[in-house]
C-alpha cells in the first residue's frame, strides 16, 4: 500500500534546513535523532499499510514458492506420479476422447466448467495431460496461497518454519495422491483462508491509515480488494472441481468468520460482494453442470447411477441377509452376487428396472448406529486420524492460537466439535474415506490461521536455517527411500499406488490394437488395471483408445460414446452378446452359468491367449439358443 510520498519529501527538507541552519554538530545530532524517530514513526506505519504484518509482499511470496517448489520436487523426482483414484484417469480419458471419438468437457463427477477450460490447451499440445497437470496446479497453487498468508501472519522466522512444516506434512497426501476431491478441498480452503486474511488485511489497513491521501490512493485500494477477488476465485475453483467437497468446507468457513466478525464489519462492503459473488457463481456452474446430464442423451446413464452407487459402491449393508431375501422373494441369488461384483452390463436381465428390484431389498439391512454407538465409533474414527499427518499440524496450529492469541482458544474445541459431527454424520452413511477426512483437518487447520495472535518468542536466523535444513534433510531421505508410499485415499492406509502385477503390457495392448474388428468387454478390475500401465498421468490418452475396451462394471456404462462404440459393433446387450464372433471377453470367465440361465441353452469358453494375468476368452454357442418368449 502507498505511503504519501509528500511526508518523506516533508522530513528530509526539514532534515536539510536543520544541517545547514545549525553549525554546532550538538543541535544537528539533536535534530537529526529527532527527525530519525519521527520518520522511524511514519515509516513504521508506513511498513504496516504496505506488508500489513511486516513481511514484503514480493518476500512472503518468494519464501511460499521456494518452500513449494522444494518439496514438488521431491515429490517428481522420488514419487510415483499416479492419479489418486481411478476416476480422475477415466474422467482425463473421457475429456481427451479416449473412450469416444472426440474431446468430451463432460466430466460425470467434475463440473464440465474445468473441462471447457482445458479444452484449448489440448487444442494447442494435445499430448500433454492438461488434466492431470491443472491438479497438480491446483495444488501448488493453494499450498503457496496458504504459505503467503503464514508468512504474513507469522512473520519471517516463524513463518518460514511453520509454512515448511505444514507442506511437509500435507505434499505427500495431495502432489502423490493428486484426486479431484481433494483438490476441491485445498482449493476451497486456500480461498477460505485468502478471503478471511482480506478481512483482517482490511482491518489492519483501515486502522493504520492516517492521511486522508492514503486513505484513496488506488493501490492501498487495490491490495486491500485482491484477497477478496483471489479468495473467491480459489473457492469457485474448489467448487468446480467436487460440489460435495466444496460445501463441506462452507461450515468451517463460517466458523472462521464467526470468530473474526467484528473485522468482519470494517469490511462489510467487500464481504457482502464477495460473498454475493462466490454464492452465485458457485451455485449458478453447479445447475449449468447438473444441465447437461439432463439430455435425453444421458437419461440410461442418470438412471443406470443409483443402483450401480447402491449395489457397487455402498458397502454398509448386510449383503448374507440381503442375499437370503434375494433368494426368497424368487430372485437370484447368483444375479445379486454378479451385481456386487460390478458384472452388471446387461440391459435386459440387468435393466433399471430389474435392478430396482434387488435395490429395494436392502435398506432394512443397512448397518445401523445406534444412539449409544455414536460416541464410540467416533473416537476410533478420532483415533485412526492420530495416525495421520494432518491431526497434527490442526493440533500444533491451534496450540499456536492458544499461545498467541488464547482470547481465540474456543476455536480448537468449536472446529474439533464440528470436525466430530461430520464424522459422525459420514459414518452414519458408511461414506468416511481417508480423502474426505483429510479435508475436514485440513480446513479446520488453515482457517486457524487468521486468528493468531503475534509470536512475541523470536527465534534467531541461525536457528531458523538450522530447523528448515534439518526437516529438509529429512523429508528428502524420506522421500528417496520411501517416496512410493502414501496414505490410501480411501483407508488411509499407507500403502504403493502401484498395483502389484507380473502381465506385460505392452503385449496386452499390442494384441488388443492388432484386432481392429475385435470388441473387448473388461471385467471391471482389468480395465481398472489398465489405467495404471496405458500412459502416465501427465500425457494425454489419444482418442478412441478405449473406444474398443469397455467394461462391465464401473461408472462408463450406458455413456453416450460406450453405447454408440457398441452399436458400431452391432452389441447391444453386452453381457449376452459376448457369444458374438467379434466379442472378445477379458478376465472374466464365470459368465457361462448366466448365460445359460438367462439367455441360451449351452455355451462354452475357450481361451484364446494369457498374458501374465490378463486371460482372453472367447465364448461361443453350443447349441441353439433358446426360443424367445
Amino acid at each position: 500500500m502507498h505511503f504519501n510520498c509528500q511526508y518523506t519529501s516533508n522530513f528530509n527538507n526539514t532534515q536539510s534546513f536543520f544541517s545547514k541552519k545549525n553549525a554546532n554538530n550538538t543541535q544537528i545530532i539533536t535534530f537529526s535523532h529527532l527527525i530519525q524517530s519521527l520518520q522511524q514513526v511514519f515509516f513504521h506505519q508506513k511498513a504496516h499499510i504496505f506488508y500489513i504484518n511486516g513481511m514484503p509482499f514480493k518476500r512472503a511470496l518468494s519464501f511460499s514458492l521456494v518452500i513449494n517448489l522444494f518439496f514438488l520436487a521431491l515429490c517428481l523426482i522420488f514419487g510415483d506420479l499416479k492419479f489418486g483414484a481411478i476416476d480422475d484417469y477415466f474422467m482425463a480419458a473421457r475429456l481427451t476422447g479416449a473412450l469416444g471419438t472426440d474431446y468430451n468437457p463432460h466430466l460425470i463427477f467434475v463440473n464440465a466448467i474445468y473441462g471447457y477450460a482445458l479444452l484449448p490447451l489440448y487444442h494447442l499440445f494435445p499430448k500433454i495431460g492438461w488434466y492431470y497437470i491443472g491438479e497438480m496446479f491446483s495444488v501448488f497453487l493453494s499450498f503457496t496461497v496458504i504459505g503467503y498468508v503464514l508468512l504474513q501472519r507469522c512473520r519471517e522466522h516463524w513463518g518460514a518454519i511453520l509454512t515448511t512444516l505444514f507442506t511437509a506434512l500435507f505434499a505427500s497426501d495431495f502432489y502423490l495422491v493428486v484426486q479431484f476431491t481433494q483438490c476441491a478441498s485445498i482449493l476451497s480452503a486456500a480461498g477460505m483462508l485468502l478471503f478471511a486474511y482480506g478481512i483482517i488485511s482490511k482491518k489492519n489497513a483501515l486502522d493504520s491509515h492516517a492521511p486522508h491521501e492514503a486513505r484513496i490512493d488506488i493501490w492501498s485500494n487495490l491490495r486491500t480488494t485482491a484477497p477478496f477477488i483471489l479468495g473467491t476465485i480459489l473457492m469457485l475453483w474448489g467448487s468446480v472441481m467436487r460440489w460435495q467437497a466444496f460445501l463441506m468446507g462452507m461450515p468451517f468457513f463460517c466458523l472462521g468468520l464467526l470468530f473474526i466478525i467484528r473485522k468482519c464489519w470494517s469490511a462489510k462492503w467487500h464481504v457482502i460482494a464477495s460473498l454475493t459473488i462466490l454464492l452465485a457463481g458457485a451455485f449458478g456452474m453447479h445447475a449449468f453442470d447438473q444441465n447437461i446430464y439432463k439430455s435425453p442423451k444421458y437419461e440410461a446413464f442418470n438412471k443406470f447411477q443409483v443402483p450401480r452407487v447402491t449395489l457397487g459402491d455402498n458397502r454398509n449393508y448386510h449383503k448374507n441377509a440381503v442375499y437370503e431375501d434375494v433368494e426368497e422373494f424368487g430372485l437370484s441369488g447368483k444375479d445379486y452376487h454378479m451385481l456386487t461384483e460390478w458384472v452388471l452390463y446387461d440391459t435386459e436381465v440387468f435393466s433399471v428396472d430389474s435392478l430396482k428390484q434387488y435395490t429395494d431389498i436392502i435398506p432394512p439391512y443397512r448397518d445401523r448406529n445406534p444412539i449409544q454407538s455414536i460416541p464410540r465409533n467416533i473416537l476410533k474414527a478420532l483415533s485412526h486420524s492420530l495416525h495421520a499427518p494432518l491431526f497434527w499440524i490442526w493440533f500444533i496450529l491451534c496450540i499456536v492460537v492458544y499461545a498467541t492469541n488464547p482470547k481465540k482458544i474456543l476455536y480448537l474445541w468449536a472446529s474439533l466439535a464440528l470436525i466430530l459431527a461430520l464424522m459422525a454424520y459420514l459414518l452414519a452413511m458408511g461414506r468416511l474415506v481417508y480423502r474426505v477426512e483429510s479435508g475436514f483437518w485440513l480446513y479446520a487447520s488453515v482457517l486457524a490461521i487468521p486468528i493468531l495472535g503475534k509470536i512475541k518468542f523470536d527465534i534467531q536466523k541461525k536457528a531458523v536455517i538450522a530447523v528448515l535444513s534439518i526437516i529438509a534433510i529429512l523429508n528428502t531421505f524420506s522421500y528417496a527411500t520411501s517416496g512410493k508410499i502414501v496414505h490410501d485415499p480411501s483407508s488411509g492406509e499407507t500403502r504403493t499406488l502401484a498395483i502389484k502385477d507380473s502381465t506385460d503390457y505392452a503385449q496386452v495392448f499390442h494384441y488388443i490394437d492388432s484386432q481392429p474388428d475385435k470388441m473387448f468387454l473388461l471385467s471391471m478390475n482389468a480395465f481398472m488395471r489398465f489405467s495404471h500401465h496405458r500412459n502416465p498421468p501427465y500425457l494425454a490418452t489419444p482418442i478412441g483408445t478405449y473406444r474398443k475396451t469397455i467394461s462391465f462394471g464401473y461408472w462408463t456404462p450406458y455413456l453416450p460414446e460406450i453405447t454408440n462404440a457398441l452399436k458400431e459393433f452391432g452389441i447391444t446387450n453386452p453381457i449376452k452378446d459376448v457369444i458374438k464372433d467379434n466379442v472378445i471377453v477379458l478376465n472374466e470367465a464365470g459368465l457361462i452359468d448366466f448365460l445359460q440361465r438367462h439367455y441360451y441353452d449351452s455355451v462354452a469358453v475357450d481361451t484364446l491367449k494369457s498374458i501374465g494375468e490378463m486371460k482372453f476368452f472367447k465364448y461361443r454357442l453350443a447349441n441353439k439358443i433358446k426360443e424367445a418368449e
